[in-house]
């Protein structure tokens, strides 16, 4: 089961389709989500990085699902196959 909603990497998904966040995104912006869905406990730091990392590096597990795109600086953009209402 997932710590943080359907998972954070989905949960974070569902809000640049939900205009909670703009892209390009950062850990910053993950922040304001954590606060505004009142995750308890909150994340690490180090949790979100890896979170955000993994899910836009091709070279991480073959089972980790890829909703991001990396366009440098730590800033992340979701994948054009992962926008729309289906991903809310």
């Amino acid at each position: 089961m997932a710590k943080y909603g359907r998972g954070l990497n989905r949960e974070v998904v569902a809000a640049v389709n939900a205009a909670l966040i703009t892209e390009p995104f950062s850990t910053k912006d993950i922040r304001k989500l954590i606060k505004i869905k009142n995750w308890k406990p909150e994340p690490t730091e180090n949790h979100i990085n890896v979170t955000l990392a993994n899910g836009a590096s091709d070279k991480h597990s073959v089972t980790y699902k890829k909703y991001f795109l990396s366009v440098g600086g730590g800033q992340y953009e979701v994948k054009p196959q992962y926008k729309g209402r289906d991903w809310l």
